[in-house]
């Protein structure tokens, strides 16, 4: 039998329960032994409460006081409690279908993986225009079943907790007001030989907030996405001559994202916001040779 622990950072947000009520409905099996770690990042202990307030059939869940306002310190307190096999990152604005759990060991078996990385679906509210809806700008399709990356996100994800351990894998507490944690730690994980794999058919679902889709926060995380790329790019490509080929291949992307966006901005609303995400990304790629802050996404005040 193997053990996971399925670890959520929270601040306590009402969507928890929904992500709780979804686990405590996973089968049970005699292969899995399965426990919850809820690294409580609230100042008022917000996550707890919520958690004792639920009837969650039986899950055995933990709560870790944390209140750091920072969610590289809220992961770490996980991988310190995690005493199990494996780590499942799951967000606590997140529901899992099912059959989630048994599919991202599917594909962890089938392509012997240390790291699989599922898809996340936006559930957007009712009232999101058409427009947006089909733009679907907060879904990133991380590729086919068994599509091999170089590095990951911290939510419907896998990890072998052996591949943590011996490597001594942490999150950059650096990142984690800006985000970007989760793609650092991931990219370190791959450059030191971790088999990092996609599936597209372990479904989590997510809960999207309406202030999350403020065009001008959408954007903003786009570029900090392309800059926290574009930093590890920096960092690992080989020579000076493969980051320089990295920019011209950013700066090229950016002027036909630009291009495209212009034009589909009178015929296509949805395929000119995408391309504006696009553009946002490369210049945030473009960012990360001018040592430039990143944009702030995760605010403290927030996480307390």
């Amino acid at each position: 039998m193997e053990t996971v622990s399925i670890s959520i950072a929270s601040i306590g947000r009402p969507s928890l329960a929904d992500t709780l009520h979804s686990l405590s409905r996973l089968p049970k099996t005699e292969d899995l032994k399965l426990d919850v770690l809820i690294a409580d990042d609230s100042r008022d202990g917000a996550a707890t409460r919520l958690v004792e307030s639920l009837d969650l059939n039986g899950l055995p869940v933990t709560c870790l006081p944390v209140a750091s306002g920072n969610i590289s310190h809220a992961r770490n307190a996980l991988l310190d409690a995690a005493e199990s096999d494996w780590i499942v990152f799951v967000d606590d604005d997140e529901w899992v279908e099912p059959d989630w759990l048994a599919r991202m060991f599917a594909a962890q078996r089938d392509f012997q993986a240390d790291v699989v990385i599922g898809p996340v679906l936006p559930a957007y509210p009712p009232d999101t225009p058409a427009w947006l809806v089909r733009a679907n700008p907060l879904y990133k399709d991380w590729g086919h079943r068994g599509k091999r990356l170089d590095t990951g996100r911290g939510g419907n994800t896998l990890v072998r907790m052996r591949l943590i351990r011996e490597l001594a894998l942490r999150f950059d507490p650096a990142y984690g007001i800006t985000g970007g944690e989760d793609t650092v730690f991931f990219a370190e994980a791959a450059s030191r030989g971790a088999v990092i794999v996609a599936t597209d058919d372990a479904i989590i679902r997510e809960h999207v907030p309406p202030e999350r889709l403020s065009p001008t926060i959408i954007l903003r995380r786009a570029i900090r996405a392309g800059q926290s790329y574009g930093i590890l790019q920096q960092t690992h490509l080989p020579s000076a001559a493969a980051r320089l080929l990295f920019l011209l291949d950013a700066a090229a992307k950016t002027g036909l994202a630009a291009f495209l966006s212009l034009m589909f901005r009178p015929i296509d609303r949805a395929r000119h916001f995408r391309m504006r995400q696009k553009l946002a990304r490369n210049l945030g790629k473009l960012r990360s040779a001018f040592d430039l802050p990143l944009p702030e996404v995760y605010k403290k005040p927030d996480r307390g």
